[in-house]
């Protein structure tokens, strides 16, 4: 019990820190991930490009290292080897684009919504 209460604090201390960043919905984490995804990132959207890559980056990290903590109650087993944050980002948009109705929600359980989707463990 006492590892669970540890994986949920880091779990949630995490997604407050990350969706404090200036992405707290869908809608504009999505724009975010846009001009992270563009072959050539233009100079007015380097921030932008940025805070989602520090967002996918933060959330697959806190994921995995929750599953290690907590492999019973983490049911995400995000990918190791060959795993980037252009795939990341890609799979966050793909369930922002799939599910329009909740880009009002807060980014960071879209996110877990998302890679629970695309990434459940198969134990």
């Amino acid at each position: 019990m006492k590892e669970l209460m540890k994986a949920v604090a880091v779990v949630g201390i995490s997604f407050a820190a990350i969706s404090s960043v200036r992405a707290d919905t869908g809608n504009e984490m999505a724009g975010n991930c846009r001009a992270f995804l563009k072959e050539k990132i233009p100079n007015s959207q380097y921030f932008d490009a940025g805070i989602c890559a520090g967002f996918v980056n933060g959330v697959t990290d806190t994921l995995s290292i929750a599953r290690m903590a907590s492999p019973e109650t983490i049911g995400i087993c995000i990918p190791g080897e060959g795993f980037t944050m252009g795939q990341a980002a890609r799979v966050l948009l793909k369930y922002f684009d799939d599910h329009p109705e909740t880009l009002n929600e807060n980014a960071s359980l879209l996110a877990l919504k998302a890679y629970r989707a695309a990434y459940p463990c198969k134990d």
